[in-house]
């Protein structure tokens, strides 16, 4: 179970508090629609990723579409729930951080991450559950 928190109610975005490489918490937006985990640019520049691409990537986001460099990270992990060698989008995410929704942004996690359990999300008690299939 993943506690997780709304800041603002007008805009109901699910946060959740995650490690990348064994380091963090960063605040992660939980994205069902997206089709990969994306660390935030700054974020991955602080961590030393952003030298370390193997790809350019283009994405469709919700400001319509983008291009992403990629690179696989060792691990993200939320609570007891690791993704290992996990590919990311690495992206500048400070359109999205401007919503005022999200205090320090590091990334979005997707489907990648998610892509083998099963997840029940209770909004009224604010956790998600990830379920191993």
């Amino acid at each position: 179970m993943t506690k997780f928190y709304i800041a603002n109610p007008e805009r109901p975005i699910i946060t959740i508090k995650g490690t990348i490489n064994q380091i963090g918490p960063f605040n992660f937006i939980f994205d069902t629609g997206s089709s990969m985990t994306v660390i935030e640019k700054q974020t991955a520049e602080k961590l030393g990723l952003s030298d370390k691409t193997l790809a350019t990537r283009n994405a469709l986001g919700a400001g319509g579409a983008l291009v992403a460099t990629t690179r696989t990270v060792e691990s993200i992990k939320v609570d007891d729930v690791e993704a290992k060698d996990i590919q990311v989008g690495i992206m500048d995410l400070s359109n999205v951080s401007k919503c005022g929704c999200i205090g320090d942004l590091g990334g979005i996690i997707g489907y990648n991450f998610v892509k083998d359990y099963r997840v029940l999300i209770d909004y009224p008690k604010q956790e998600i559950f990830f379920k191993k299939d």
